[in-house]
């Protein structure tokens, strides 16, 4: 693994230049595609506020705090899925280079991760901006904001990186993702807050490996200290789906030439 990341920083200049042609080819390079990508999750927040407004309304004294979760449980969560959906399928949909250049098959997933942090960024200064509108507490656990970015980027790439030699052998596997990702939206802490969930069910919410992050998440943008017990289990999620999915890619890159 070692020798991997080094080869891939060596390559660091390869992994921004396709990454900005990622971004060119979502008209990031435009005015109105900058815009999108902050409109997009804003588009989708309003949606679930007005689902959320007819199923179960919340009560009128916390909206401010119901709107401002909503949008930073949506951003962060089409950071995490696009993560865990472009590396899944970042061997597949480059199969020119894979099959004509020396680069290390790492270096794929590597431009994921640079073309998801890059896209997140603006999405983060629009969300602080809605903090700052709504009057939501601010906090020194601010601080651990880049902590739980670090542990969500090492559960999508590694989730990523499982599958996306699945998705090299049998592509009709990549069909799947977009309706796994939307389950996985709905039992994730998003259009509800951690303690709406019915204490009768809430063992089956913990079993979600995005859970403790988004709880630690919904305490960081309410003024609280993260939870230890969060942080431990976030971070033991990050590091088996790093692990795991770092060891099953390296096992069967030697085979995404003959497979594709």
């Amino acid at each position: 693994m070692g020798e991997v990341l080094a080869s891939v920083w060596e390559r660091r200049a390869l992994v921004w230049h396709l990454a900005r042609t990622d971004l060119k080819g979502q008209h990031y390079d435009t005015t109105l595609g900058k815009l999108w990508l902050v409109l997009d999750p804003l588009f989708m927040a309003a949606t679930f506020f007005m689902l959320r407004v007819v199923l179960r309304p919340s009560g009128g004294s916390d909206q401010g705090f119901f709107i401002a979760h909503l949008i930073m449980g949506v951003s962060f969560f089409f950071f995490v899925s696009t993560l865990v959906q472009t590396t899944a399928r970042c061997i597949h949909n480059n199969k020119s280079l894979v099959l004509n250049t020396a680069a290390p098959r790492a270096v794929f997933p590597a431009v994921t991760v640079a073309t998801g942090l890059v896209t997140l960024v603006p999405t983060i200064f629009v969300y602080f901006a809605v903090h700052l509108i709504l009057g939501q507490p601010w906090g020194v656990s601010l601080i651990f904001l880049p902590v739980v970015i670090v542990l969500l980027t090492a559960f999508g790439l590694g989730f990523g990186l499982a599958y996306a030699p699945v998705a090299v052998m049998s592509p009709d596997a990549l069909s799947f993702l977009p309706f796994i990702t939307r389950i996985w939206l709905y039992a994730t802490p998003v259009m509800f807050a951690v303690a709406e969930i019915p204490p009768q069910v809430k063992f089956l919410y913990v079993l979600n490996p995005l859970y403790p992050s988004f709880a630690m998440l919904e305490q960081i943008f309410t003024g609280e200290m993260p939870s230890p017990t969060y942080m431990a289990a976030a971070g033991a999620w990050g590091l088996v789906a790093m692990v795991g999915g770092g060891y099953f890619f390296l096992r069967k890159e030697r085979e995404f030439a003959v497979r594709l």
